[in-house]
């Protein structure tokens, strides 16, 4: 087990270490034998490790099995909880960690690639709550390995229990402003909207030095209102002087260990133009399966969004979203969301989850 997850951490530093499809199905080899409740679903499916040849045939668990079953290969050294659900607190799914190092590795290197590409170290300003105080949040811990890997000095958590501490924030900002220091703002979109109301009402502007940056997630979940991914960043820049090409959306989940970042900053660094997408790191493959027959769809056309994540070594590699989206040149994006038991694909692939 630890040669196998020593194998992806070596591969996730360097995409010369190993063969992406050979850990592949190494992976799905390791998860058929140590997890039972995956185990099951792979036989009702009719696929094994040894009927299985190609990666993209791994049997992907929809969403909804990690409300269901603990995809655990090992005994779990931390557990993170979804953020929350229509079905209730009690529903959230549950991502059961083995070896913390995968999380870890692939979250730092995902943020060294797509948010600090140009940069060792810069001042970080975090409205997003403490690992401590949120320790079943996997966006609050890979907020704190930011802050150990790339904090400069006087970086700060400007957020309490109750939300966004304002007055602090807006101490943090205007510090940057004197010093010249660039600084990166780390938040929820709703959170984000909310400061940008509070900047609005308060007619409150500021002029942040270059390379400032913005990293925002989780969709406008507790917005004030629905904001157009155009209208908030036409917003940021008219609070913060911080252009679109620094402002990152990060898409990630509870139920991955890696994350999926827009394009922007990765291809400016590379001195490249292309149209904001999301990126996948490389050891990372998201597909888009035609939403009735869970076949890969048609070039360009939209699906539900498949993630395969090798740094899920310990848990379920492959997950099959509730996210629709298509393929756009080396990314994609994401346009939305659908419910599982509306389309027959997953409501199938669903079900079997109820009884395994």
């Amino acid at each position: 087990m630890s040669v196998l997850y020593d194998r992806v951490l070596a591969f996730i530093d360097d995409a010369r270490a190993d063969r992406f499809e050979t850990l592949a199905r190494d992976i799905f080899a390791h998860q058929f034998a140590h997890s039972a409740a995956y185990r099951q679903y792979c036989v009702s499916r009719g696929r094994t490790p040894d009927t299985v040849v190609d990666w993209e045939a791994i049997p992907a668990v929809p969403i909804v099995a990690f409300k269901r079953a603990d995809l655990c290969c090992g005994e779990a050294v931390r557990t993170f909880l979804s953020s929350g659900t229509t079905e209730g607190p009690a529903h959230r799914s549950r991502h059961c960690v083995p070896d913390l190092r995968l999380y870890h590795r692939a979250a730092v290197a995902g943020l060294r690639q797509f948010l600090f590409p140009d940069l060792t170290h810069m001042r970080l300003i975090s409205l997003i709550q403490r690992a401590e105080e949120l320790p079943d949040s996997s966006l609050a811990q890979m907020v704190a390995w930011s802050m150990d890997h790339f904090a400069a000095a006087n970086s700060r958590y400007a957020v309490t229990s109750d939300g966004v501490a304002f007055d602090e924030l807006v101490d943090a900002l205007r510090e940057s402003e004197r010093d010249g220091q660039p600084v990166c703002m780390l938040a929820t979109t709703g959170a984000l909207i909310r400061i940008l109301d509070r900047c609005r009402e308060r007619d409150l502007t500021f002029r942040l030095p270059h390379s400032s940056r913005l990293m925002d997630t989780g969709g406008d979940k507790g917005a004030s209102r629905p904001l157009s991914r155009s209208g908030l960043l036409h917003a940021v820049w008219n609070a913060f002087a911080i252009p679109g090409y620094f402002c990152v959306n990060e898409y990630g989940m509870a139920e991955l260990s890696s994350q999926f970042y827009d394009s922007v900053i990765a291809d400016r660094v590379r001195g490249r133009h292309r149209p904001r997408r999301k990126l996948s790191p490389h050891w990372t493959r998201t597909v888009v399966l035609d939403p009735e027959t869970l076949v890969p769809a048609p070039p360009g056309t939209r699906g539900l969004l498949c993630h395969v994540d090798l740094a899920n070594a310990g848990s379920a590699m492959a997950v099959l979203t509730e996210d629709i989206g298509y393929a756009e040149a080396d990314g994609f994006q994401v346009v939305g969301r659908v419910a599982g038991a509306e389309t027959r694909g997953c409501s199938l692939a669903a079900a079997q989850w109820d009884t395994a």
